[in-house]
């Protein structure tokens, strides 16, 4: 069932609306304990954001760390940090210096800078560095909570019980499509921001109903939709008696 509809512009990202939909969705009451969403939505802070503000767990894939096919060493969770002395030890047991604090993309980091020469020492150098010419590893730590929240999702998201968790994802997508292709949902009738929300809301309101006439009484399943598939199934009903 569609509980909640969000009309933004076209050119919005998914995950600015995201924040708005949680807020919403809790001053109503309707809060979700859990929140499939697809990778547009999903960055370490959205999952923290969610689950401190709202109490959502946010449950997505985390983009996975870039990994050159030449040089496919270790990646960035593969590292353990020692956030009191604020080092980070590699995978052949080196321990980096303190980190410095930095800006990427306007938002907080941690760069943290191997030395050289240890590097150089190391026989996993070239899969790890993957540079030729002699420089120690470096790497860009986010905060901690979510540095800690990427590190664990990327490793959960690798397992089947993740995958079989994320599965469900499966019925928002139909949700998606059905609206779409059966309803004309992105065909807007009106103009104006107002307007075709209100144009959202009804046809949300719509596949509802639709939904629940469908639904048979007593039996989990729903029936098939069109006419041509209902007289196949009363056809196959009847033959299926006169054998008897």
């Amino acid at each position: 069932m569609i509980v909640h509809v969000a009309t933004t512009p076209a050119p919005e990202q998914d995950i600015d609306a995201l924040e708005k939909i949680h807020t919403d969705l809790a001053t109503r009451g309707l809060a979700p304990a859990e929140h499939l969403v697809d990778g547009g939505y999903v960055t370490p802070a959205t999952i923290h954001r969610a689950r401190t503000e709202h109490g959502i767990d946010l449950v997505g894939p985390v983009r996975l760390a870039p990994t050159s096919r030449a040089h496919p060493g270790f990646n960035k969770e593969d590292f353990s940090p020692n956030w009191q002395d604020r080092t980070l030890t590699c995978p052949n047991g080196a321990t980096s210096p303190p980190w410095k604090p930095t800006l990427s993309d306007g938002q907080e980091r941690m760069s943290v800078l191997f030395p050289r020469a240890t590097c150089r020492a190391c026989d996993d150098r070239l899969k790890c560095t993957g540079n030729v010419d002699g420089k120690g590893r470096h790497i860009l730590l986010l905060p901690q909570p979510l540095q800690e929240i990427q590190n664990q999702v990327r490793r959960d998201q690798q397992t089947r019980p993740w995958r079989e968790r994320y599965a469900l994802r499966a019925g928002c997508e139909a949700t998606v499509s059905e609206t779409v292709r059966a309803h004309g949902l992105r065909h807007c009738r009106y103009r104006g921001k107002v307007k075709t929300h209100v144009q959202h809301v009804l046809t949300a309101a719509g596949t509802n109903i639709i939904r629940l006439h469908q639904h048979q009484p007593g039996d989990s399943r729903t029936s098939l939709g069109t006419r041509f598939t209902r007289l196949c199934r009363q056809t196959i009903d009847r033959t299926q008696t006169d054998t008897r």
